[in-house]
């Protein structure tokens, strides 16, 4: 292409790095320039096809590789001398040429990110009709699910509500940015981790080797959450499974990293790294919840509470929940709650006027604590 132009042609990806040529001594040139003038490119690009910037030894013109609304990267390279529309014209087939080569592409990657997600949909259910073919898919887009010691779920909670970005260009930056910094983590620690994105969620897989997994896995949490706090607008909770035994846990170990992420959020906050070992019973308390007896004996314990509530259109229960979750602190509960800490104070001794005791007292503590507990596992 350079040939036919008949001077040196630069080509820059979206984030203004060189494609080709890559090893050029102009090459940091190029790039300076271009970012010296980005907004001047940014600003005339949008209003005309290219754009000429006089630099101190020569003219630079500027042409935008785009089409359908998608931008590619750009052109740059001298200005042939006293011949600006020739310029123009070859430059523009140039684009054109490069515009098809790009959307080819970009198809063939946006086929393989659709079978890589569909893939990780069946993965997580094991909706595989043998072992072999699981394996033989994983294989076909460059996952191999064998000898892997844990999964990793990285949840990006503010996706779908993010104030600062609207929605396309967070799951462009999501998608573009964060995905590639996210695998240079993961890849770090060791070359055959394997990581996708599904949805609003990074999943990852580490490979078994010498090193202890639970504080491998947590080591790479902690970057990761280090990773997000710089460059996403957004809060994130980072599940750990246990380990992994056999490649067919996987999906066992799925749901282990993605309850350690949503209990972890719910009851330490945003911006934690939770493995399922941290969690201990409350990573069985679902399965508990499920048990008949429990179910009867949840019902009762605070059946005279709620229902003075639902008679007065009080909050009572609700007053009792924010005490217990912030260790009876009375202001603290009361900000969560939006109320006085007097009106806490008044709710405090009409629980204990209706119930007969101190809920948050033992013996009785312990109903109390696995009551309010259940009521997040039964949403």
């Amino acid at each position: 292409m350079s040939e036919e132009y008949g001077k040196k042609i630069f080509f820059l990806d979206i984030n203004n790095e060189i494609i080709y040529p890559k090893h050029d001594r102009d090459s940091s040139k190029i790039t300076n320039l271009v970012d010296e003038y980005k907004n001047f490119i940014q600003k005339r690009c949008g209003k005309k096809e290219y754009c000429i910037i006089a630099s101190r030894s020569n003219k630079k013109i500027v042409f935008p590789i785009k089409g359908k609304g998608l931008y590619y990267g750009m052109m740059v390279t001298e200005c042939k001398e006293n011949d600006i529309n020739e310029s123009i014209r070859i430059l523009k087939s140039i684009s054109s040429l490069c515009t098809l080569i790009f959307t080819k592409s970009l198809r063939i990657e946006e086929r393989q990110i659709i079978k890589k997600q569909e893939y990780i949909s069946d993965l997580i259910t094991w909706n595989f009709r043998t072992d072999e073919i699981a394996i033989k898919m994983g294989q076909d887009i460059g996952w191999n699910i064998l000898n892997k010691c844990r999964m990793i779920v990285v949840n990006l909670n503010d996706i779908q509500n993010n104030i600062e970005i609207n929605n396309k260009d967070l799951l462009k930056f999501v998608n573009e940015i964060l995905y590639n910094k996210i695998k240079h983590i993961v890849r770090s620690d060791d070359e055959n981790n394997i990581m996708g994105l599904r949805s609003d969620m990074f999943l990852i897989l580490l490979q078994s080797n010498d090193e202890e997994s639970y504080q491998r896995a947590k080591s790479i949490g902690t970057k990761i959450l280090e990773c997000c706090a710089d460059n996403f607008n957004g809060s994130v909770s980072i599940g750990i499974s246990g380990h992994i035994e056999n490649y067919k846990n996987i999906p066992d170990a799925y749901t282990q990293a993605t309850e350690a992420a949503k209990i972890g959020r719910h009851f330490l906050g945003d911006n934690k790294v939770v493995s399922f070992e941290d969690i201990g019973f409350y990573g069985i308390f679902k399965k508990i919840c499920s048990i008949g007896d429990f179910q009867s004996i949840n019902k009762d314990i605070f059946k005279d509470l709620k229902q003075y509530d639902k008679d007065e259109n009080l909050d009572l229960y609700i007053t009792l929940k924010a005490l217990i979750y912030n260790n009876m602190n009375t202001k603290a509960a009361a900000e969560e709650l939006y109320i006085h800490y007097n009106t806490v104070n008044y709710r405090k001794n009409k629980i204990v006027e209706i119930l007969g005791y101190k809920p948050w007292e033992m013996p009785y503590l312990f109903n109390t604590l696995m009551a309010i507990i259940s009521d997040f596992f039964e949403k």
